[in-house]
């Protein structure tokens, strides 16, 4: 494996993200079947206009989801960076706060009526007790400043430490790719005023454009901090192995093994006597852009070790009666 093995709460929160983004997708293709992007005079068929209608309610809790859950993806990962109790709590706080609105609003928006059928059908006799365009401008307002703050934390965390300028300045800008988002995110409430429109399934589209758009930076910006090993490993590909830049390799092995290894496949036959066999760890804090390299050994508020870093294993075998090692 050319990318450590080293998954977290972040990257679950990222496949759920994905998954409910195509669920996001689905509802919307199914309305649009229906009508999703007409006026109500060209659909002609008020049962379809209703059909358009509820799976774009529906769509709308998929899009709700997708976009809280990729923003708690992103807190979560910048918790497994931070060097200090503050930070922390600031990340905490946004968390909180996105998991409540985004639960909140994803509720409402379908039992916004009740019945909740006449959510999507006003033919329906009942009551709509709440005018979700106002949560969806709390909502909106919220996911913006929490897009913001995690992408401003970052350069609190890393400006401290000791790295090249020039290092510090790339690391923390690729944490904060989320600003993107951000700016999404403020189209998308703009585009909230269809909520209120007369043509709901048309004038609603552009709402539904920017969530898809804010949901994908989110989910794109949240993925490429982490992926720069893979970049590397096809920036360099073999080069980066047989200069020895690999992250993981093997010494030469000795004993009762029956081949010893030289870099990457490569082996000569030998034979030996029993041998004790050792592993070592060895992990490096080269001053490169790498991001397996990003954070210098920290520790935080227990003395515990934090950070990100990279681990090489060499395992070392020799018999004990020979010369060599």
């Amino acid at each position: 494996m050319f990318i450590l093995k080293s998954t977290g709460p972040d990257d679950y929160l990222i496949a759920v993200a994905l998954v409910l983004q195509i669920l996001y997708t689905v509802f919307v293709t199914i309305a649009t079947l229906y009508g999703l992007g007409r006026l109500f005079a060209d659909v002609g068929d008020p049962e379809a206009y209703f059909t358009a209608l509820k799976y774009e309610i529906f769509s709308q809790v998929a899009g709700l989801m997708v976009i809280g859950v990729g923003k708690c993806a992103v807190g979560v990962f910048l918790l497994r960076i931070v060097r200090n109790k503050i930070q922390s709590i600031v990340i905490w706080a946004f968390l909180v706060g996105t998991v409540f609105i985004t639960l909140f609003s994803s509720i409402t928006v379908v039992v916004q009526c009740i019945p909740v059928q006449r959510t999507w059908n006003p033919t329906v006799e009942g009551t709509c007790w709440l005018d979700f365009s106002k949560v969806g401008w709390t909502v909106g307002c919220w996911f913006v400043v929490a897009d913001f703050g995690f992408a401003i934390l970052p350069w609190f965390v890393i400006w401290d430490l000791n790295m090249k300028r020039k290092e510090k300045i790339t690391v923390a800008v690729g944490l904060s790719l989320g600003v993107f988002a951000g700016i999404c995110g403020i189209v998308r409430t703009v585009a909230l005023d269809g909520l209120n429109a007369t043509e709901y399934i048309h004038d609603t589209v552009p709402m539904l454009i920017w969530s898809a758009t804010e949901s994908t930076v989110t989910i794109m910006c949240s993925s490429i901090p982490v992926l720069r090993p893979l970049y590397v490993r096809f920036r360099y590909g073999s080069k980066g192995e047989s200069s020895g830049n690999g992250s993981s390799y093997k010494l030469p092995m000795y004993g009762n093994h029956s081949a010893r290894t030289y870099g990457i496949g490569s082996t000569m036959g030998m034979e030996g006597k029993p041998s004790t066999s050792h592993q070592a760890v060895i992990t490096f804090n080269e001053g490169n852009a790498s991001d397996e390299s990003i954070l210098r050994d920290t520790k935080d508020q227990n003395g515990n070790m934090r950070g990100i870093k990279r681990t090489d294993e060499i395992s070392i075998s020799y018999t004990t009666n020979s010369k060599q090692t």
